[in-house]
């Protein structure tokens, strides 16, 4: 074997080894070089006791780096032959001095730069880096990094960055976050499921239910999105959330056409029409709300829960059918509102949550 030395030599090598690390003991690389050249011995020695290939000794004993068996092994028979072991003590490449092409002062006026552009101008780093580079500015372009990983390096190191990271993060305090105070507050959209997407046979359409409070949820599959399925989906939910106690109070949609039309032939203002979603909501005690136009953050919830679906389904090989894709989500329903834990309701799943309302 071209790297691993012959077995009659291999008590010589020890030996020879052990001498010469006694007499580099105080030297300050001592541990490194001793960790590697044991290293070694020890794979050597497996190498002849036990029916193993060479790959798995390499990966046992280098932790999977080839090229750093390979260049000891050649240091360590190189060094046994010419009886010179001083080659093996371990060497940093890393160089004692480093030459820095930016003086410190260049440095500063960089840094003050920004935060007066930031507070005047309200400007970010990438913006400001790309305006030095275009000459906006009076600094030579010599004194300006050509790398935007060193002016990030420059910002984040000055001592006015640490104390405008924690003016943000006093203000974020100031705003807290939206929620509800009453159960049965029930966000709803419907999400695609694509056979490009998922391992189905076809298109499908799932109408989710989300209580903003407790984060219960249920959801229902259908072959075609329209107002007679968004109906049916919402008596199913009726249903479902009445199991556990929740009575439906309000529902927030979209404005897509199964919820609500817009009526845009007055050009001073639109009138909504009533569509049968409403009335159907309006016979049964449901507030119906929409969300303004272009603005999902006006139904987060949902819209984050919609965000699971693309890791639901890396496991399944098999195109599935509208029920089978049925049965599936409701396995995931019942692990997401009773056994899952949220960190929005202080680590207690959407079932736990209920229990602690009702109480």
């Amino acid at each position: 074997m071209k790297y691993v030395i012959c077995q009659a030599d291999l008590a010589d090598l020890k030996a020879k080894v052990q001498s010469w690390l006694r007499t580099i003991y105080n030297h300050k690389h001592y541990h490194k070089t001793k960790k590697r050249v044991t290293s070694y011995l020890n794979l050597c020695n497996q190498f002849y006791l036990e029916p193993i290939t060479l790959n798995k000794l390499v990966k046992k004993h280098f932790h999977s780096t080839r090229n750093t068996f390979y260049q000891w092994a050649n240091k360590i028979l190189t060094a046994y032959q010419n009886d010179d072991f001083n080659s093996l003590i371990f060497k940093y490449k890393k160089p004692n001095k480093i030459s820095y092409q930016y003086d410190l002062n260049s440095r500063e006026k960089v840094c003050d730069l920004y935060f007066d552009y930031r507070n005047i101008q309200a400007g970010g780093m990438w913006s400001l880096f790309n305006n030095l580079k275009m000459g906006f500015h009076d600094i030579e372009n010599s004194k300006i990094p050509k790398n935007i990983k060193t002016f990030y390096r420059w910002i984040k190191s000055d001592p006015r960055w640490k104390e405008l990271k924690q003016k943000i993060k006093q203000t974020k305090r100031q705003f807290k976050r939206y929620e509800v105070s009453d159960i049965g507050l029930l966000q709803m959209d419907a999400k695609i499921i694509t056979t490009s997407n998922f391992p189905v046979d076809k298109k499908y359409y799932i109408y989710d239910f989300i209580d903003e409070i407790t984060r219960i949820v249920f959801g229902y599959v259908y072959d075609s999105l329209g107002t007679n399925n968004a109906i049916n989906a919402v008596q199913r939910a009726m249903k479902d959330f009445s199991e556990l106690g929740i009575t439906i109070k309000r529902l927030r949609t979209d404005n897509a056409p199964e919820f609500t039309t817009t009526n845009w032939s007055n050009k001073k203002a639109y009138k909504v029409k009533e569509r049968p979603f409403t009335a159907f909501l309006s016979r049964n005690g449901v507030t119906h709300e929409t969300t303004p136009i272009r603005s999902p953050q006006s139904n987060g919830k949902i819209e984050r829960f919609h965000q699971h679906y693309t890791k639901l389904f890396y496991a399944k090989d098999k195109k599935i059918n509208q029920n089978e894709l049925q049965h599936f989500l409701n396995q995931y329903y019942y692990y997401y509102n009773f056994q899952r834990c949220h960190s929005a309701l202080q680590n207690k799943s959407p079932f736990q949550k209920l229990q602690e309302l009702i109480n």
